[in-house]
């Protein structure tokens, strides 16, 4: 997963993600919002220090992610 800056902080965030989970915080987003992308930054962490490791746990991190993001979608339709 590739990491972008945050436009209000500058902070790495994922690329699924538009603000830092303290931005999305400080412009009032909800707990549940904001718990699901402070997950998300915790595993785009992840990814990038094994970017470069072997194809099978690059496989597994890929499927951490796509759990994630349904998790995170999930989320969004109970609001």
């Amino acid at each position: 997963m590739n990491r972008k800056k945050c436009p209000n902080c500058g902070g790495k965030i994922p690329e699924t993600l538009e603000l830092c989970p303290a931005c999305m915080k400080a412009a009032g987003a909800g707990s549940a919002e904001v718990s699901a992308a402070e997950e998300l930054r915790d595993i785009a962490a992840v990814l990038s220090i094994t970017a470069e490791t072997d194809g099978n746990i690059k496989e597994a991190l890929q499927g951490i992610l796509n759990i994630a993001e349904r998790l995170e979608r999930r989320s969004g339709r109970e609001y």
